[in-house]
Protein backbone atom coordinates (compact mmCIF):
# COMPACT_ATOMS: atom_id res chain seq x y z
CA UNK A 1 0.00 0.00 0.00
CA UNK A 2 1.47 3.21 -1.40
CA UNK A 3 1.93 6.72 1.01
CA UNK A 4 -1.46 8.72 1.30
CA UNK A 5 -2.23 11.47 -1.56
CA UNK A 6 -0.83 14.75 0.17
CA UNK A 7 -3.60 17.70 0.12
CA UNK A 8 -2.76 20.98 0.03
CA UNK A 9 -5.36 23.64 1.79
CA UNK A 10 -4.99 27.27 0.60
CA UNK A 11 -6.45 30.20 2.64
CA UNK A 12 -5.59 33.48 4.15
CA UNK A 13 -8.05 32.94 6.90
CA UNK A 14 -6.08 30.41 9.77
CA UNK A 15 -9.62 29.49 10.87
CA UNK A 16 -10.98 28.13 7.69
CA UNK A 17 -7.56 26.51 7.47
CA UNK A 18 -8.23 25.20 10.77
CA UNK A 19 -11.93 24.11 10.02
CA UNK A 20 -11.18 22.47 6.69
CA UNK A 21 -8.54 20.11 8.68
CA UNK A 22 -11.34 19.45 11.18
CA UNK A 23 -13.49 18.07 8.70
CA UNK A 24 -10.89 16.71 7.11
CA UNK A 25 -8.90 14.90 9.90
CA UNK A 26 -10.00 11.27 9.60
CA UNK A 27 -9.96 10.84 6.03
CA UNK A 28 -6.92 8.98 4.34
CA UNK A 29 -4.93 12.15 2.85
CA UNK A 30 -1.87 13.76 4.60
CA UNK A 31 -3.22 17.24 4.99
CA UNK A 32 -0.64 20.38 4.58
CA UNK A 33 -1.52 23.85 4.48
CA UNK A 34 -0.24 27.00 3.13
CA UNK A 35 -1.58 30.56 3.87
CA UNK A 36 -1.38 32.38 0.66
CA UNK A 37 -0.99 31.27 -2.90
CA UNK A 38 2.95 32.33 -3.61
CA UNK A 39 3.26 29.86 -0.16
CA UNK A 40 1.12 27.19 -2.03
CA UNK A 41 3.53 27.55 -5.14
CA UNK A 42 6.72 26.66 -3.16
CA UNK A 43 5.27 24.25 -1.79
CA UNK A 44 4.35 22.56 -5.01
CA UNK A 45 7.49 22.72 -6.27
CA UNK A 46 9.16 20.28 -3.73
CA UNK A 47 8.42 16.60 -2.68
CA UNK A 48 6.02 14.26 -1.86
CA UNK A 49 4.00 15.23 -5.05
CA UNK A 50 0.51 16.90 -4.00
CA UNK A 51 -2.06 15.18 -5.23
CA UNK A 52 -4.86 17.64 -4.67
CA UNK A 53 -5.00 21.76 -3.85
CA UNK A 54 -8.39 23.07 -2.40
CA UNK A 55 -7.67 26.57 -2.09
CA UNK A 56 -10.27 29.75 -1.54
CA UNK A 57 -11.04 32.55 -3.95
CA UNK A 58 -10.31 35.81 -2.52
CA UNK A 59 -6.74 36.29 -1.08
CA UNK A 60 -4.40 39.07 -1.37
CA UNK A 61 -1.62 38.53 -4.13
CA UNK A 62 -3.10 36.07 -6.27
CA UNK A 63 -6.65 34.37 -6.14
CA UNK A 64 -7.67 31.45 -5.77
CA UNK A 65 -8.61 31.18 -9.94
CA UNK A 66 -4.83 32.34 -10.41
CA UNK A 67 -3.53 29.86 -8.32
CA UNK A 68 -4.59 27.43 -9.40
CA UNK A 69 -4.77 27.97 -13.76
CA UNK A 70 -0.83 28.20 -12.53
CA UNK A 71 -1.01 24.49 -10.63
CA UNK A 72 -3.13 23.44 -13.61
CA UNK A 73 -0.26 24.52 -16.10
CA UNK A 74 2.70 23.66 -14.07
CA UNK A 75 1.25 20.21 -12.46
CA UNK A 76 -1.32 18.83 -14.45
CA UNK A 77 -1.65 15.66 -12.97
CA UNK A 78 -2.86 17.93 -9.65
CA UNK A 79 -6.50 17.84 -8.79
CA UNK A 80 -8.09 21.60 -7.97
CA UNK A 81 -11.01 22.42 -5.92
CA UNK A 82 -11.97 26.09 -5.25
CA UNK A 83 -13.66 27.00 -1.97
CA UNK A 84 -15.71 30.81 -2.33
CA UNK A 85 -18.29 32.35 -1.33
CA UNK A 86 -18.58 34.78 -4.06
CA UNK A 87 -18.93 31.51 -6.63
CA UNK A 88 -21.62 33.48 -8.56
CA UNK A 89 -18.54 36.24 -9.94
CA UNK A 90 -16.74 33.63 -11.11
CA UNK A 91 -17.43 32.89 -14.32
CA UNK A 92 -17.22 29.51 -16.59
CA UNK A 93 -14.17 30.33 -18.71
CA UNK A 94 -12.36 31.02 -15.77
CA UNK A 95 -13.27 27.49 -14.12
CA UNK A 96 -12.22 25.83 -17.57
CA UNK A 97 -8.55 27.54 -17.16
CA UNK A 98 -8.16 26.17 -13.93
CA UNK A 99 -9.59 22.70 -15.11
CA UNK A 100 -11.49 22.93 -11.48
CA UNK A 101 -13.04 19.21 -10.20
CA UNK A 102 -15.43 20.94 -8.02
CA UNK A 103 -16.41 24.64 -7.07
CA UNK A 104 -17.99 24.55 -3.54
CA UNK A 105 -19.51 27.62 -1.74
CA UNK A 106 -18.91 28.72 1.49
CA UNK A 107 -19.50 27.64 4.18
CA UNK A 108 -19.14 23.97 2.58
CA UNK A 109 -20.87 21.00 3.36
CA UNK A 110 -18.62 18.84 5.08
CA UNK A 111 -20.32 15.53 2.83
CA UNK A 112 -20.02 17.98 -0.67
CA UNK A 113 -16.23 18.41 0.07
CA UNK A 114 -15.69 15.03 1.04
CA UNK A 115 -17.46 13.81 -2.03
CA UNK A 116 -15.47 16.08 -4.32
CA UNK A 117 -12.46 14.81 -2.88
CA UNK A 118 -12.91 11.52 -3.01
CA UNK A 119 -13.97 12.03 -7.31
CA UNK A 120 -10.91 13.94 -7.27
CA UNK A 121 -8.98 11.06 -6.02
CA UNK A 122 -11.04 7.74 -6.49
CA UNK A 123 -8.19 5.46 -5.98
CA UNK A 124 -7.85 6.64 -2.43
Amino acid sequence: MGAAPVVLLVDDDARVLSALRRALRREAYDLEVAGNAARALERLAIDPPIALVISDYKMPGMNGIELLTRVRSRHPETARILLSGWACEICASDREAAGLVALLAKPWDDGELKDSIRAALPLV
